[in-house]
């Protein structure tokens, strides 16, 4: 457990970069690209393209959070280049690792026994979180469908409704 970020406050985190990078009116993020903008803003920030068979076959990518360094499998780092939703969001996950437990730093609580973790507390769902605010700008997509959403923002249809869902309820 980690301590706790809202969706407001992954929203804002993931608005800021955006604002920070002059890219608060573009619809389709430069997720790839921001690897390499990354590795020259941020000293601790490194990340590597591994071959498929180094990462466990239910792993695409990871983050180690004591020194910055994300591992991004070949064939995701690929496919994210051709612009392949799921990839580009993998990519984004681990970004939102670096940003919400390397970058702004964190305070690990031990979970004893079978205790369920409160989602505001769980990495896993930050990090998804910090990624579909990131790629799915609420403030540009007010309007727009899903498949709209996927299409433009250049994230699969799954996470684009997962997006709208959440727009739908505000």
């Amino acid at each position: 457990m980690v301590e706790p970020k809202s969706r407001t406050d992954l929203r804002r985190l993931a608005r800021i970069m955006r604002e920070y990078l002059q890219l608060d009116h573009v619809l389709y993020f430069p997720i790839v690209e921001l690897l390499d903008v990354m590795t020259e803003l941020f000293d601790d920030f490194n990340y590597e393209i591994v071959e498929d068979c180094v990462l466990s076959k239910k792993v695409h990518a990871d983050t180690d959070i004591r020194t910055g360094h994300i591992r991004i499998k070949e064939s995701v780092y690929e496919g994210a280049c051709r612009g392949e939703g799921r990839d580009r969001m993998t990519i984004a996950h681990e970004i939102g690792h670096y940003f919400t437990l390397c970058f702004c730093g964190f305070k690990l609580t031990r979970n004893f026994g079978n205790a369920r973790v409160i989602t505001f507390r769980d990495p896993e769902w930050q990090a998804k979180c910090f990624a579909g605010e990131l790629m799915v700008p609420a403030h540009l997509v007010k309007g727009m469908d899903q498949n709209e959403i996927a299409e433009q923002c250049g994230v699969s249809y799954d996470a684009a409704c997962v997006q709208y869902k959440h727009l739908s309820k505000e």
